[in-house]
């Protein structure tokens, strides 16, 4: 057993191995009223604790903020997170003391300790998952004073700073609130008060010890990695939720906060992913991998040059060295890969009229349309409104008769759902066809046809 997860461990390393660090991004969260205070929310800065950045993801997604001021970091280490390792290059949690300007992420460091001292930032909230349950005294392996899962945790009781300085008083607010939610007795959490200066020189690497050494209140909220990511999630939530209460922060929330709910949420079939604003993918159900899938040139070089834009905060492209495939990352998860085919992206193409089941509607370039039975692509026009001879468009997975061309042209063509070939779907229940569109050899974006 301990050989197998030697290799596995290896088999990770080298995965790993080569992955650039990816920078992590800022979200302010509008407010109606922003009369109040500013607090910074983090996670993900460990890649393998889903709970944390998951709850996050559907904060930003779900929440509304009626008085104050909130800035949301959902992952701060996003190539961890895709690998789902603690650290690809070592626990990025513990380099917030001194770190050699070598270390690969030397710069996140620096543009993370950026926003816990910026001067607006009046108190920080950081989430992780954790193992085991704690508790303040040994009963077993599970539970006890070693283990971190289900438990609020503060490097000291207090510090000079107002008006967020009594930590302890805060952090028990937070405790006291997720505790109302409870779904078993033993999920019960505790606060643990580390007394980093005192007794714990590796917390004394932290994030939150680095906060409150620089007069920034800061404060920790684990979930149990024992427990399925819809109750991580939702613990993490009521975490959330008591620090904005205790802060004094208003917000709303537009769901019902049960696991149940949490789950269909982080699983909603609606999440779809838009690539440079001319092509979208839903994700979930998707084959893989996609072939000769349109990618822009820049991604050969960099990948993370490419312009993603999806209501969840925490998707991706990754790439492993040494492969030629893309894997669309959502946390931690590989929903689909990619073999990609580079080309040029012309973006000049905003719209497509069609005719669905015979009902003309002019088509949005990167959307999605349903339709019945049918449809047909009308040529577009210049603004002479002659043809455009310069635009070709390609359904895929669709031979016209006796079209034997390399580059098949297939506007005004009409396409028939029993005509086309179900291997060339790109969902598991064939029924989402790729409609693609190129001005000359470059790539001018895609539709996506759903059949019923």
């Amino acid at each position: 057993m301990r050989i197998f997860l030697l290799l596995m461990l290896a088999l990770k390393f080298m995965l790993c191995a080569g992955v650039m660090p990816i920078d992590f991004k800022v979200y302010d969260m509008p407010s109606e009223d922003s009369q109040g205070p500013n607090v910074l929310i983090m996670s993900g800065i460990q890649g393998d604790e889903p709970g944390a950045y998951n709850a996050t993801n559907l904060f930003l997604q779900y929440y509304t903020i009626k008085k104050g001021n909130v800035r949301v970091i959902p992952s701060l280490s996003p190539h961890s997170m895709f690998y789902n390792s603690r650290g690809v290059y070592g626990d990025l949690n513990r380099k917030f003391a001194n770190l050699d300007s070598n270390d690969p992420e030397f710069e996140v460091i620096q543009k993370i300790k950026e926003q816990i001292l910026d001067s607006k930032v009046q108190a920080i909230f950081h989430m992780h998952d954790g193992s085991g349950f704690y508790r303040p005294k040994y009963i077993n392996e599970t539970f006890g004073p070693k283990r971190w899962g289900n438990c609020s945790i503060i490097d000291q009781d207090s510090i000079d700073v107002s008006p967020f300085g009594d930590l302890k008083n805060i952090i028990e607010v937070v405790i006291n609130h997720t505790n109302s939610g409870l779904l078993k007795p033993f999920h019960k959490y505790h606060l643990r008060n580390t007394e980093t200066a005192k007794k714990d020189t590796q917390m004394q690497k932290s994030l939150t010890f680095f906060a409150i050494t620089h007069n920034k209140p800061a404060f920790a909220h684990e979930a149990s990695k024992t427990l399925p990511l819809r109750e991580k999630t939702y613990y993490h939530l009521l975490g959330i939720e008591g620090f904005l209460k205790a802060v004094g922060i208003e917000f709303e929330r537009h769901f019902e906060l049960t696991p149940q709910v949490v789950a269909k949420l982080i699983n909603d079939p609606s999440i779809t992913l838009t690539i440079d604003e001319i092509l979208t993918l839903p994700l979930f159900s998707i084959k893989s991998p996609l072939n000769f899938f349109p990618m822009p040139l820049s991604a050969k070089q960099n990948l993370q040059s490419v312009n993603i834009e999806s209501k969840s905060k925490i998707l991706g492209l990754s790439q492993a060295p040494q492969s030629a495939l893309i894997d669309v990352k959502y946390g931690n998860r590989t929903m689909m890969r990619l073999n990609p085919l580079y080309l040029e992206f012309d973006k000049s193409l905003q719209s497509v009229e069609f005719d669905i089941d015979d009902v003309r509607q002019e088509v949005k370039i990167g959307s999605l349309v349903k339709a019945k039975t049918s449809f047909l692509i009308h040529t577009p026009r210049d603004e002479t409104k002659n043809t455009d001879s310069n635009m070709r468009a390609n359904v895929i997975g669709f031979v016209k008769k006796g079209d034997t061309s390399p580059a098949p042209n297939e506007f005004d063509t009409l396409v028939h759902k029993k005509a086309l070939f179900k291997k060339f779907a790109i969902d598991t229940n064939a029924r989402i066809y790729r409609v693609e569109f190129y001005k000359n050899d470059a790539f001018a974006g895609m539709v996506l046809v759903e059949f019923e």
